[in-house]
């Protein structure tokens, strides 16, 4: 053969015929028919631009969404990526392309899946880290303000209470701490850092209790009702380090308990999957350490009243309220006073005219300053009967006529009038 005819006609395995015969029979066993398009190309998700999502980030606050379950759109878009209105479309995922932005509040970012199908997940970290940084950084500021407005009231309360405390008369002194009372508890919600049940309630009311016990009135703070309700003593609390108080405050703060505080966004629609990677504005093991110690300062506080927190008040026994109308008499002794009354009255016994002619002294170991009785006064005490004492005068089948002498000793005033004013001690 030629070397022309050899080149027209290459060897038997690069012959057409023989590469013919291959089609054929590819077509008898698979089936031939007309070759189908290629499939176009599907354009990728440009990478996200790290610079970009950082300066968002910083950038990005609680504030930024409209409501709690909007948070991870909002950032995604505000990057540039749109995962679609069920919030999981394939989009960029920033996990696949750049470094953790915030090591502090993104601690698991390595865990974050880096697929474009699952970059929610990373959205959802990062919306979730950027609102609980700015949160808490937020409630911080609230905290410091709290604080110091908190540390004035206290050392005003306390200065006063001090020299309330000295006066050695326990009726002023009495009188002059129940003048102090702060805000009184709001029926409508009570709190730990809510005026009326807070600390400064706290140190008010153990300042109270404590005077009355120290002036020997227990039983008259108790009866009169001046222990708090079981509700304020389940709330309020004496302060505390500021390593609790600040996280109880946020964690009040958080729920929207203290007023003028924005509360915590709520995200609980969609951070299930990621709030164990992202640090939050109370860590869970800091909110459940708090929780015990609240409990722990509830039955200190319960501790604290316990004696005079009694579901059917009464007086001792042998201590009734009684009253003195008829003053003939008015002495004070230093800090005791002493009141002679003088009355005559009848009665009718078994046929008899029984006349009494009755002289009852009371003494009142304490009395007000500044007050001083006569004819035509009265006090109402509380008080027991100490002596009585009858002597015979007269005697007769008509008349029995006697000489009674009475020996009160007052416990507390409760009422007293003079000179036409009347004035309630404490009740």
């Amino acid at each position: 053969m030629s070397p022309r005819r050899a080149a027209l006609w290459p060897s038997p395995q690069g012959r057409p015929e023989h590469t013919l015969a291959l089609t054929l029979a590819a077509c008898l066993s698979f089936g031939c028919g007309p070759a189908a398009p290629a499939a176009p190309a599907v354009a990728r998700p440009a990478p996200v631009d790290a610079a970009r999502l950082t300066e968002i980030y910083s950038s990005f606050s609680y504030g930024n969404c409209q409501s709690g379950s909007d948070c991870p759109a909002v950032f995604a878009k505000a990057v540039g990526a749109d995962l679609g209105p069920s919030g999981k479309r394939p989009g960029p995922n920033p996990r696949a392309t750049m470094k953790n932005p915030d090591p502090e509040w993104l601690p698991e970012w390595e865990r974050l899946p880096e697929s474009e199908a699952r970059a929610h997940y990373t959205y959802e970290a990062l919306a979730l880290a950027a609102v609980q940084r700015s949160w808490s950084r937020a409630c911080d500021e609230a905290y410091r303000a709290y604080d110091k407005a908190m540390d004035e009231r206290m050392t005003a309360l306390d200065r006063a209470i001090a020299e309330k405390n000295r006066d050695p008369n326990p009726y002023d002194r009495l009188g002059a701490l129940l003048a102090l009372e702060p805000e009184e508890p709001k029926k409508e919600g009570m709190g730990e850092f809510v005026k009326g049940s807070d600390a400064v309630r706290y140190r008010w009311e153990a300042a109270v209790f404590e005077a009355f016990e120290d002036t020997a009135r227990t039983f008259v703070y108790s009866f009169d009702a001046y222990a708090p309700s079981e509700a304020l003593v389940s709330t309020m609390r004496p302060r505390q380090a500021e390593a609790y108080e600040r996280d109880a405050f946020c964690l009040d703060a958080a729920a929207g308990k203290i007023p003028g505080v924005k509360p915590l966004p709520d995200t609980s629609a969609w951070d299930t999957d990621v709030r164990g990677m992202v640090k939050l504005a109370v860590p869970t093991s800091r909110a459940q350490a708090v929780e015990q110690r609240r409990k722990e300062l509830t039955t200190q506080v319960r501790l604290k009243f316990q004696k005079a927190m009694l579901p059917d008040p009464k007086l001792p026994p042998g201590v009734r309220e009684l009253e003195i109308a008829n003053i003939s008499r008015f002495e004070r002794d230093g800090r005791a006073a002493v009141i002679t009354s003088t009355a005559t009255r009848e009665e009718r016994a078994g046929g008899k005219t029984v006349k009494i002619d009755e002289t009852v002294r009371t003494t009142f170991a304490d009395w007000p300053s500044g007050v001083v009785l006569g004819p035509g006064d009265s006090v109402a005490f509380y008080g027991t009967e100490s002596r009585v004492k009858d002597t015979t005068i007269r005697s007769t089948p008509e008349l029995e006529h006697l000489s009674r002498e009475t020996a009160l000793e007052a416990k507390h005033i409760t009422r007293l009038t003079a000179k036409g004013q009347t004035k309630k001690y404490f009740r």
